[in-house]
C-alpha cells in the first residue's frame, strides 16, 4: 500500500509489483495473487513477478496455479543461474524460456554484466513472441550497467522493432517512476516512441490486456 500510494502521488496510473520468484527467495505468495485487487483507488495494481531460470532448457519457476491472477511476468538471469557461462549459453538458456513459456511478459535487464547475451538474437526472440525487452533505469543508476551497454540493448531492439518497458525497478520509495537515468539514453539512440509500451498508461494497459490470452 505505501508503494501505490506513493505511485498515485506521483501521478502515476499504474504500479506493477514483481518480486523475485522463489528460486532467489521471493516473498510473493497466494494471498498477493489472489487476494490483492487494485486495493488502492485512483491506482490500478499490477500484479505480476520476475521469474528465474531454473534450467538450461527454459523452465522458469513461476507457480503455475497463480497464473490466472498474474497480470505481468517478467524473466531475468539472476544468481541462481552460475555465473561464466558465456553469452552463448546465456542467450540459448532465454530464447528456449521464451519458446517454453508463452506467458512470459518481459525479459528484464537484459545488459546485466555478469550475464552477457547476444542482444540482437535475444530482441529478436523477444520480438517474434510478442514480449517486451525492460530498459532498466535502476541498473544505470547505481552503475550496475553502462550507459553504453543500455544503447546497444536499445539499438538491438530498434532493429528488431522489439517494444521495451521503461522500467524504474525501484527498490524505495523515491525510486518510484524514476527513468532519469536511462531517458537521455533513449533519446541519444533516437528510440521509437511507438515501441516504447509505457509511454502512455493506456498503451502499458492494453499490453497487458493483449498478453493476457496467454495466461488463462
Amino acid at each position: 500500500m505505501e508503494m501505490l500510494t506513493e505511485a498515485k502521488r506521483r501521478g502515476l496510473a499504474g504500479l506493477a509489483i514483481t518480486d523475485h520468484g522463489p528460486a532467489m527467495k521471493g516473498r510473493v505468495n497466494t494471498t498477493f495473487f489472489e487476494r490483492l485487487i487494485n486495493p488502492l483507488d485512483g491506482i490500478r495494481l499490477l500484479k505480476g513477478m520476475e521469474c528465474n531460470l531454473v534450467d538450461d532448457q527454459g523452465a522458469v519457476d513461476f507457480p503455475m496455479g497463480s497464473l490466472k491472477w498474474a497480470d505481468v511476468l517478467l524473466l531475468g538471469i539472476h544468481p541462481n543461474t552460475p555465473q561464466g557461462l558465456g553469452a552463448h549459453a546465456n542467450t540459448a538458456m532465454l530464447c528456449n524460456a521464451i519458446r517454453k513459456n508463452p506467458f512470459l511478459d518481459i525479459i528484464s535487464h537484459a545488459n546485466e554484466p555478469q550475464f552477457p547475451v547476444d542482444y540482437n538474437v535475444v530482441a529478436a526472440a523477444a520480438a517474434f513472441a510478442g514480449l517486451a525487452i525492460e530498459i532498466n533505469n535502476s541498473k544505470v543508476l547505481h552503475k550496475r550497467c553502462t550507459p553504453a551497454d543500455t544503447a546497444a540493448l536499445l539499438d538491438a531492439c530498434k532493429k528488431s522493432r522489439c517494444r521495451v518497458i521503461v522500467s524504474s525497478d525501484a527498490h524505495a520509495l523515491n525510486e518510484i517512476g524514476g527513468d532519469e537515468s536511462v531517458r537521455p539514453i533513449i533519446d541519444s539512440v533516437r528510440f521509437p516512441e511507438e515501441l516504447i509500451v509505457n509511454a502512455t498508461a493506456e498503451r502499458a494497459f492494453t499490453f497487458v490486456e493483449e498478453r493476457r490470452k496467454f495466461k488463462t
